[in-house]
């Protein structure tokens, strides 16, 4: 017996001492350093504070009872959300300003890291809430970023460069865990569902899916307007793209050190060229943040080193300065009850609270690779399953990108036979811009004109009466009682594949009615 006992403890040992390389290995990849974490939380920090003073230009025709989508509206569509939106208790202007400007110190709180993972929920209850309130103005970059979010909270994004840590005294230069796992995960799995829905299409393999998403000029802005006359140029982007979509787990997951680093900026490159060339909101933001995890303390040292030597003597670390001001609320209780009867159970609440993240570092991974591995199978998941947990696909410009695009205008017919648009006040012209993505005041305005051309009969068809409403109030305002009927028209125009354009734009009537 105690042979036996004997070979099982030496084939134990023998088997531990083979897997000790690949677990070395994988821990390896699996730490993040605390600086890159801090990064993070400040791109999540300025992501969120920038998004709020974006929607803060439009906040009455969005958010209020007075606008395009008034409670009356939010309470027959998109229906999933109701109940669990704070911003719907409300149509008032004041009211809407009043969270804007909860949410926005919010934001700012976790810029600087101040009591972070309660920040990080309440951002992240403020965020989900918003867009519970208006979900037809959302796209795929929104709910990537309530992901990003979300998955941030089992990570200590407070541990370096933080309030939190000059109040603490101390900090740690690297991290692992299953939370660290997560980060990590997340944007490889958004990466690589993308580019296994776009090897279901036919252009982005074949080298032509960048050009014909520049070709629609109601998405393409700024550097997207001069690539797309260099075709080459666009073939070549198009590659590169669809490589460190395919590439990510080995460029991201599997590599370590400055190489490691080394793709991060290969990522951060093509994430600042989405931003130049395409109308998608805050998706390149949130991408960009989502891949600093991935920055190595390599790269972090070497950052420091260029820091100039009398700056560094005025920025003391954590550990040298020791706490600065009292500790926090918690910290001191817990100390207190040290000192009592009540000393184990203090252990045992801290013993319990870092077993629960770790947990919940397992469950959020899981989730991910569960969620991804949905979103690229004909598996369906239970009903109502995703409403709220939302899925993990990434599909922008997947399959395949529009070969067409539309502009949208919104006609008033006066009683003296004129047209005038009721949004610039200036005459009707069905002819086709210079730059149809000019024509909407932000990408948010084409979300919501697209939510209004998909709205039909039932529920949804509240979406297109309530513009409607809308659009007479307006022009009546603007032309008392001339006006006798408002039309939302779709221009839809065939992109110019081949350089020029082989047809003329199509009109549509989308909305039409009297207005009395």
């Amino acid at each position: 017996m105690s042979a036996l006992v004997q070979t099982l403890r030496s084939t134990a040992a023998r088997g531990q001492s083979l897997l000790e390389p690949v677990w070395r290995r994988v821990r390896a990849r699996a730490t993040v350093d605390t600086r890159a974490l801090a990064a993070l939380r400040v791109a999540l920090g300025v992501t969120l504070l920038g998004d709020l003073l974006h929607r803060a230009q439009y906040l009455e025709r969005f958010y209020t009872d007075s606008g395009v989508y008034p409670l009356s509206a939010a309470e027959v569509t998109y229906t999933q959300y109701n109940g669990l939106s704070v911003h719907a208790l409300s149509g008032s202007l004041w009211v809407q300003q009043l969270l804007f400007v909860v949410a926005g110190l919010l934001a700012v709180a976790l810029i600087l890291g101040y009591r972070t993972r309660l920040v990080g929920l309440l951002s992240l209850l403020f965020l989900f809430s918003l867009h519970g309130r208006n979900p037809a103005v959302l796209n795929g970059g929104d709910r990537l970023l309530r992901v990003l979010l979300l998955v941030s909270l089992v990570v200590p994004l407070g541990e370096r460069w933080s309030v939190d840590a000059l109040r603490r005294g101390s900090a740690r230069q690297t991290v692992t865990s299953f939370g660290t796992a997560a980060v990590l995960v997340q944007p490889v799995a958004v990466l690589t569902v993308n580019a296994i829905l776009k090897h279901e299409g036919e252009t982005w393999y074949a080298g032509d899916g960048i050009e014909i998403a520049l070709r629609n000029d109601s998405m393409s802005i700024l550097l997207g307007n001069v690539l797309v006359e260099y075709p080459a140029l666009l073939t070549l982007l198009n590659y590169g793209w669809v490589t460190l979509l395919a590439g990510s787990p080995v460029f991201l997951l599997l590599t370590v050190g400055r190489l490691r680093a080394l793709a991060v900026f290969a990522y951060l490159g093509a994430f600042t060229g989405m931003a130049l060339t395409m109308a998608v909101g805050v998706f390149p933001f949130v991408l960009a943040a989502s891949v600093l995890p991935f920055l190595t303390t390599p790269f972090w040292d070497t950052l420091a080193r260029r820091v100039p030597a009398g700056w560094r003597d005025r920025l003391p670390t954590a550990d040298q300065l020791g706490p600065v001001g009292r500790p926090p609320v918690e910290h001191r209780l817990f100390e207190t009850a040290r000192g009592t009867d009540y000393g184990s159970v203090a252990g045992y609440t801290v013993t319990y609270a870092r077993s629960l993240l770790t947990v919940l570092g397992l469950v959020t991974l899981l989730w991910i690779v569960a969620f991804s591995a949905l979103d690229v199978t004909d598996y369906e998941s239970p009903v109502g399953f995703t409403e709220h947990l939302d899925q993990q696909e990434w599909g922008l410009y997947a399959p395949d990108p529009s070969e067409s695009y539309s502009w949208y205008i919104t006609a008033a017919e006066l009683s003296n036979g004129s047209t005038v648009d009721v949004l610039d006040g200036g005459q009707v012209t069905y002819d086709r811009p210079p730059d149809a993505a000019a024509e909407y005041d932000s990408f948010r305005h084409r979300k919501y004109l697209q939510a209004v051309r998909r709205s039909g009969s039932g529920q949804t068809g509240a979406i297109a009466a309530q513009y409607h409403d809308w659009a007479c109030d307006r022009a009546t305002a603007a032309y008392g009682n001339s006006v006798e009927t408002v039309t939302l028209y779709r221009m839809y125009q065939p992109s110019p594949l081949g350089g020029t354009y082989d047809e003329e734009p199509t009109r549509i009537s989308v909305v039409r009615g009297g207005c009395s």
